[in-house]
């Protein structure tokens, strides 16, 4: 059996566990709510909401004290990955209470929901974890798969409402400041989840995201205009060039000094 365990502290009452095994587990309970994956393979489980069967790309979910088992394939190992939040946590991740909240399917079979669960638990098995994007991604996947995959797909929108324009113009007013869900709720006049929601179906990422990315527009310009890499950092917004240089690498291909030495040459 392979398995993995992250807590990055940087967002409390959140947990990721990765395991590969064809081993059956015996009936039991988690204290939290679990929202996860299946990489590959398949498996066959009791719970108490049936009988569950789950293959690759399946999302499958438990609830806290709900009993459950997990019947591996001998020979044949799957690999899934679960998010474990704190019941206490939900009202901050779904703007809900725990009370007022239950997964009533064991399975879902919704690509675009798949496509937010994945997300959010890549950004927190990252080696250096950003508790912004966490945020942003866990709650969007809390929601949408509590909601029961419902949600309306990410497609971009041709125009954006006055919410999200006003954000707009306030990353690009203000990129370099330490923004956050609750700025852009206060902006918007919006919720957290409402304006991180519409923000991501209008303009085709999360805000983090975007901002990250404008960031890196922001700092590639005055390099090229011969600011200091370490000085363009933190103007732009990052908090220190490390920061910069992995998310100039991620965005454009190559890091800072390499692209200005390509410039240069």
């Amino acid at each position: 059996m392979h398995s993995f365990v992250r807590n990055p502290a940087v967002l409390p009452g959140v947990d990721v566990i990765s395991i590969r095994s064809d081993r059956s587990f015996p009936r039991h309970s988690h204290d939290e709510f679990g929202i996860g994956y299946l990489v590959s393979g398949g498996q066959e489980s009791w719970s108490g909401r049936g009988l569950v069967e789950a293959g690759a790309g399946d999302i499958i979910t438990v609830n806290p004290g709900e009993m459950h088992d997990g019947i591996g394939r001998a020979g044949k190992p799957r690999h899934w990955r679960m998010l474990f939040l704190a019941p206490e946590a939900l009202p901050r991740y779904a703007e809900r209470r725990a009370d007022d909240l239950v997964f009533e399917n064991p399975v879902m079979r919704t690509p675009a929901q798949r496509g937010l669960v994945e997300g959010a638990i890549a950004a927190i098995a990252e080696a250096r974890p950003d508790a912004t994007d966490i945020e942003e991604r866990v709650m969007l996947a809390v929601r949408d798969v509590f909601d029961g995959g419902d949600g309306e797909p990410f497609d971009t929108a041709t125009d954006y409402s006055s919410g999200v324009r006003r954000v707009l113009e306030r990353m690009h007013d203000a990129f370099s400041e330490p923004l956050s869900l609750s700025d852009y709720a206060e902006t918007s006049g919006l919720s957290r989840f409402q304006i991180l929601r519409r923000f991501t179906k209008e303009v085709g990422a999360t805000p983090h995201a975007y901002l990250t990315q404008y960031r890196v527009k922001q700092a590639k310009q005055w390099m090229s205009g011969g600011m200091p890499v370490a000085e363009a950092a933190v103007s732009s917004g990052f908090s220190d060039q490390s920061h910069l240089t992995r998310a100039f690498q991620r965005q454009i291909g190559v890091t800072p000094g390499r692209f200005l030495a390509a410039r240069a040459g």
